[in-house]
């Protein structure tokens, strides 16, 4: 299928050639002087100047889906933008405050539509209360499990003097991205501060007939909720976010068989304490013929859908 911009150059070449081709044909009738060839001249070249800039603004615009996983380092944060709608799923950890801020700021984005907390702990909530502060944020998504956490604490409260929309996430409801459509798939209301990686928002993005999955830090025990309580045609996809930064304790075979992603995106910091991504899970993404990048090894990864398939850009 070809774009508009190759479009727009079949037109700006056919548009030309018919200029020369009328002047041509004029010249040899002895109808045509010196003036009106200037004009002729003049107006092929404002013509083509004219589809240059529409060739340049049209190659120059976004993706119409694209998923970005910030490099962040041992932390989350996602970055999903269609049409002109923006989802960001995770804010990351305090200490990566400026490689947000500069993503957000190459990317000109002042308004984050909805703003999807996976669940309480620092390394996913440590910049919301920045992002709130400094930016228009249209609609706050909360894990269905509380924390009394400090930090967490003073997100809800920001929210709330700020008089930010305030959503609870219960399994399916659904929110329009654009012309994606992002859907709760679970959210536990039961977990408890020992383990709040268990309360974590699963959900899914749909863009055409493409499937994105995000299953926060959800462990085994999550992951067997999941597959008990959810059709199993809705957890198939194209692209999942990895759980749990890559540990072990995530992504168990049971589910990666479910949902069989041919591309997982996982989030980590180099040489990071935890030893992620674990092998373990890798050699189970290679047991399902899944291919994956890491942002410890290769930056902020960037993912895009034209509805059909979904292709990893590399820088």
């Amino acid at each position: 299928m070809q774009s508009w911009g190759e479009y727009i150059s079949i037109f700006a070449f056919s548009l030309c050639k018919s200029v020369f081709l009328c002047y041509n044909k004029e010249k040899r009738k002895g109808v045509i002087g010196l003036r009106h060839y200037y004009i002729r001249v003049a107006t092929f070249l404002l013509l083509l100047c004219c589809c240059l800039q529409l060739i340049a603004c049209t190659s120059a615009q976004p993706a119409p889906f694209s998923v970005e996983v910030l490099d962040v380092g041992q932390s989350d944060c996602t970055l999903v933008r269609c049409d002109d709608t923006v989802l960001m799923i995770d804010t990351g950890t305090a200490t990566a405050r400026s490689a947000v801020q500069v993503a957000l700021q190459e990317r000109k984005i002042d308004r984050i539509d909805y703003l999807l907390l996976t669940h309480p702990h620092e390394d996913h909530v440590g910049n919301a209360r920045m992002l709130l502060e400094s930016y228009e944020v249209g609609e706050l998504i909360l894990p269905a499990t509380g924390s009394e956490d400090f930090l967490y604490t003073v997100v809800l409260e920001t929210a709330a003097a700020l008089e930010v929309l305030c959503t609870t996430a219960q399994g399916g409801m659904t929110f329009s991205v654009g012309a994606a459509i992002l859907e709760i798939l679970l959210s536990p209301a039961d977990a408890n501060d020992e383990n709040l990686n268990n309360g974590s928002i699963i959900s899914r993005i749909l863009y055409g007939n493409t499937v994105f999955l995000f299953t926060g830090d959800a462990e085994s025990e999550e992951e067997l909720l999941l597959l008990s309580t959810v059709p199993a045609e809705k957890l198939d996809c194209h692209w999942f976010k990895a759980g749990h930064h890559g540990s072990d304790t995530a992504m168990s075979a049971e589910l990666l068989a479910a949902t069989t992603p041919a591309i997982v995106a996982i989030s980590c910091g180099k040489d990071n304490d935890y030893g992620f991504p674990r092998e373990t899970m890798l050699k189970r993404l290679e047991a399902v013929s899944a291919t994956w990048q890491r942002t410890d090894l290769q930056g902020t990864l960037r993912y895009i859908s034209d509805g059909e398939s979904v292709a990893f850009q590399e820088d």
